[in-house]
């Protein structure tokens, strides 16, 4: 058992891959097999329970932190007055291809979006989620950034708490707005991780940064 801790520690990037890459591959044998609506249904129900307008309200602005225009404007303000400008390249570089990622997946599965559940209008197909996984590799990104810079631990737990906590409420987000189904969410989840881990492998270690 110590031994296979001690692999894990180890390689612990290959192990979150694989695991991700699995999970990805399950929800996606689900939804071809079409054995995931009884899922969906129940995890939807369970977050439904907490509707209200000021959950709405604070849903939509979770929602917000991940959508095109506010990613794209934070990039653009990130390059501009960034004084690591690879950083800067890097950080707008892998949003952008894994947005490519994503619409790409979309095509490929073209899953409709949920119906007469909707809190706000969306356009396009639904599996994998866009948000989901433009939220785990563009804040992602910047949590990994943040625990190679020299700064205090307590602030880079706080930091890193922050921010899982963020890219997490964006997913529920997305399920309690009816946009998007639970197992959407998480392929989106499981398919970014595994993408960012290649990411940061080929590009951001690769210039030494």
């Amino acid at each position: 058992m110590n031994k296979i801790l001690s692999l894990c520690r180890k390689y612990w990037k290959r192990v979150i891959f694989t695991i991700s890459i699995l999970l990805f591959l399950f929800m996606m044998c689900l939804l071809l097999t079409n054995n995931i609506s009884n899922f969906d249904n129940y995890i939807y129900n369970l977050i439904i329970k907490i509707k209200c307008e000021p959950v709405t309200i604070f849903f939509k602005f979770i929602t917000f932190l991940c959508s095109t225009w506010f990613i794209l404007i934070l990039t653009i303000i990130i390059m501009i007055f960034s004084k690591n400008k690879k950083n800067a390249f890097l950080i707008a570089l892998n949003v952008l291809l894994c947005y490519i990622l994503n619409q790409t997946l979309k095509l490929i599965f073209v899953r409709d979006r949920p119906i007469d559940i909707n809190l706000i209008i969306e356009n396009g197909y639904s599996f994998p989620s866009g948000h989901s996984m433009i939220s785990l590799a563009y804040y992602g990104f910047f949590l990994y950034i943040i625990n190679h810079k020299k700064i205090k631990n307590k602030y880079k737990l706080l930091y890193s708490s922050l921010i899982t906590l963020l890219v997490l409420l964006i997913g529920i987000s997305r399920i309690y707005l009816g946009v998007h189904f639970a197992s959407d969410v998480i392929a989106g989840y499981a398919i970014s991780m595994a993408y960012l881990i290649v990411y940061i492998k080929l590009f951001y270690q690769k210039m030494k940064i």
